[in-house]
């Protein structure tokens, strides 16, 4: 075996061993391991989120200083596929966008408290870190390149110096795998192909990842009140938001063609046998997870504008409007309240949600006090009117007056963005961020 067959061999079971590291000390990066390919190259080591591409002297270099300097940096470019970084949009100079990626991507990584991963952290990014929240830079993607824009030539070069771990070269053209530009049309067209599946599979351990992520907050006697605070996953907003949602839906039959289980051994028995006959017998219903029944509190109080709220509505109203999300006999309980229940207004179709939101006006302007809500929901649900109720979604900046008890169904409070957000919600509740700007009015 030559010298060069001898370092790639030790560089994949360096690679190998960081793996197993990761998974013990990390499980809920488990299946984001699995989803890059391995390739090797001549330059610095970076990823095109298909293939993680290592340079074999660099991975040494990091196996040698440490087992834990090689796992960071797995973990530092498995982050850039989990939140697709190369394929965000971002209206900054690249350079701008690949440093506030790099600052989130480590900024993330602290978060986890991982023993051997620097931690405690250094003092060069915790002096950094300080500065951002002492100058309200707020730790997502978009906005930490706003920050960053800001900045200094020299503290950008520093900033640089100390966040970034790999080579952002490979975000910018398609490769075969192998680290070799694709020339030829019909090789980027599959390559395309191939990159599109890839976008695909991390997406899906996205999901799985957070569901992980809950479960072993939970299992550790996390309280969900503390979501807001836990930054290590965090999520595109639409995309954020749609899956939140669906943690409130129910399962059920609806009329609907089931091919899934549809029963193959009479279809293929009569393919045998008969020329001119074929036996298909699909289900008719088909089991469903969709929400059903749901209650949106929208805080009216003075504090809450007109603005911010229809900015909410317009939101929820575009994930509502997918025929994928709710049953064809929905039931959205709509509540308007600032410390007393101004309006209750149950949408049973898209026809009434378009027409409520068309004609929609804000009441109230007084003070917050959240309690009347789950008075009335807690009426209704003892007359019947919530049957299935699954959740309560309460949109408000979080200044108010909170129940002393939780009530017996979920709930959550929504905050448009950080900045809007002015108090904080109860142990007991969920909350999420939607990271939504208000347009300015010129």
């Amino acid at each position: 075996m030559g010298t060069e067959e001898r370092k790639r061999a030790l560089a994949k079971e360096s690679l190998k061993l960081a793996g197993y590291g990761i998974r013990r000390k990390l499980p809920v990066l488990g299946a984001a391991l699995a989803v890059p390919e391995t390739g090797w190259t001549k330059e610095s080591s970076g990823t095109d989120v298909r293939t993680l591409y290592w340079n074999m002297e660099e991975v040494l270099k990091l196996f040698t200083e440490g087992t834990a300097h090689l796992e960071r940096t797995y973990v530092h470019m498995l982050l850039h596929g989990l939140y697709l970084h190369r394929f965000r949009k971002h209206d900054c100079m690249e350079r701008i966008w690949w440093l506030a990626c790099d600052i989130m991507t480590e900024y993330r990584i602290d978060r986890m408290h991982v023993p051997g991963f620097e931690w405690p952290i250094p003092g060069n990014r915790s002096r950094w870190y300080r500065r951002m929240k002492d100058e309200k830079a707020v730790f997502q993607e978009n906005r930490l390149a706003e920050w960053t824009e800001k900045l200094r030539e020299e503290e950008l070069r520093e900033l640089e110096q100390i966040f970034r771990r790999d080579h952002h070269g490979w975000w910018r053209e398609l490769s075969d795998g192998n680290g070799v530009k694709c020339e030829d049309r019909r090789q980027q067209a599959e390559e395309a192909g191939r990159m599109s599946e890839a976008v695909h599979r991390w997406r899906t351990v996205f999901e799985q990842t957070e569901l992980l992520n809950e479960e072993h907050k939970r299992q550790a006697g996390g309280s969900a009140g503390a979501g807001t605070e836990q930054i290590v996953i965090q999520k595109e907003r639409g995309y954020d938001y749609r899956r939140f949602l669906k943690q409130f839906a129910v399962e059920r039959e609806e009329l609907a063609l089931d091919m899934d289980s549809f029963d193959y051994i009479p279809y293929d028995y009569s393919r045998k046998m008969y020329s001119r006959l074929v036996f298909l017998e699909p289900l008719e219903y088909k089991n469903m997870r969709r929400l059903q029944e749901f209650v949106i509190a929208i805080d009216t109080s003075g504090s809450c504008s007109g603005q911010v709220v229809r900015r909410f509505l317009t939101e929820t109203w575009e994930i509502f409007r997918e025929r994928e999300n709710f049953f064809r006999d929905m039931r959205i309980h709509l509540i308007q309240c600032d410390c007393m229940v101004q309006e209750h207004v149950c949408v049973t179709c898209e026809e009434e949600w378009e027409a409520y939101l068309n004609q929609m006006t804000v009441k109230g302007h007084g003070d917050t006090d959240f309690t009347p809500v789950f008075q009335l929901v807690d009426r209704l649900i003892c007359e019947g009117e919530l049957a299935n109720l699954k959740g309560l979604l309460y949109f408000t900046d979080g200044d108010g007056i909170y129940p002393d008890r939780r009530p017996d169904y979920d709930t959550a409070f929504v905050f448009l963005n950080e900045e809007l957000q002015k108090g904080r919600a109860p142990s007991w509740a969920q909350t999420l961020t939607l990271d939504i700007e208000l347009e300015t009015e010129t």
